[in-house]
C-alpha cells in the first residue's frame, strides 16, 4: 500500500511524542522522530539552520514525500526574573522558537510543492498567560504562537493547514508524575487522547480548518 507520506515530529520526547508516533504509524504514515539526542538516524540540532536544511534533504532522498510536521520542541524553565540571564533567555527561546522557524522554512516549500499538508505547533498554558518566574518560558511560547499566526495568514492559501495547540495541563508520563504531581491525584492529559486531537487536526477538511485548539483535562 502507498504510504500517505512522512510525518516529522520535531522535538520528539516520551509521552506525547511516543503517542503521536503510534497514532500516525497506525494510520499508515512514515514517522520520523527528530531531536538532538534521540534516534541517531535523524538526530539534528534544529536550532542550526544549516543542519535543519541537511536533515530535510536527507528526508527527501530517504523517506516518502513530506505530509507534515508536528513541532513539539520545548525547554521548560522556571526562575525569578531578576535571576534570569540573557544567556538563559536565549537557551529557552532557541529550542522553542528558532527551531520552529528553521523547520517551517524547510517544510513549507516542500508542502507547497506537494499541494499542501499540515504544520502543527505545540503550545502550553504559558502561550496565553504568564505567571511569576516564567518570563523566559512564556515569552518564548508567546513568540511561538505569534509565529504560528503569521504562518497561518501567509501560507494557508497554499493548502497548508497550520495550527497551534494550547496544551493547558500536564501530559501524563512517568517523569511528569514524579516531577509535578506525585500522589496528588491531579488531572493529567492522557498522551494517546492528545495525539488523537493532533490526528483530527491533521485530517480536517479545508472548508473547516481549526487554527488554534485549546486542550485540557476535565476539571482543570
Amino acid at each position: 500500500m502507498k504510504t500517505p507520506g512522512t510525518l516529522v515530529i520535531a522535538g520528539h520526547a516520551a509521552g506525547l511524542g511516543e503517542a503521536l508516533r503510534s497514532r500516525f504509524e497506525a494510520g499508515g504514515y512514515t514517522v520520523l522522530s527528530v531531536s538532538r539526542h534521540g534516534d541517531a538516524r535523524w538526530a539534528t540540532d534544529l536550532s542550526d539552520p544549516q543542519a535543519t536544511a541537511r536533515l530535510f534533504e536527507r528526508i527527501d532522498s530517504q523517506a516518502p514525500p513530506l505530509a507534515g510536521v508536528v513541532h513539539n520542541a520545548m525547554q521548560f524553565h522556571r526562575q525569578p526574573f531578576l535571576q534570569t540571564s540573557a544567556q538563559t533567555l536565549r537557551e529557552v527561546w532557541q529550542p522553542m522558537v528558532l527551531t520552529a522557524f528553521n523547520v517551517s522554512q524547510q517544510a513549507i516549500p516542500r508542502l507547497q510543492a506537494g499541494g499542501g499538508g499540515s504544520l502543527i505547533f505545540s503550545g502550553a498554558s504559558g502561550s496565553l498567560r504568564a505567571g511569576p518566574q516564567f518570563s523566559a518560558f512564556s515569552s518564548a511560547k508567546f513568540a511561538l504562537r505569534g509565529l504560528t499566526q503569521a504562518l497561518v495568514r501567509e501560507h494557508s492559501q497554499d493548502g497548508i493547514h497550520i495550527a497551534h495547540v494550547v496544551i493547558d495541563g500536564l501530559i501524563r508520563s512517568k517523569r511528569t508524575e514524579q516531577r509535578f504531581a506525585p500522589g496528588s491525584g491531579a488531572a493529567l492529559i492522557e498522551p494517546a487522547d492528545l495525539a488523537e486531537q493532533y490526528w483530527q487536526l491533521f485530517h480536517q477538511p479545508r472548508s473547516g480548518w481549526t487554527h488554534e485548539l485549546d486542550v485540557r483535562p476535565m476539571g482543570a
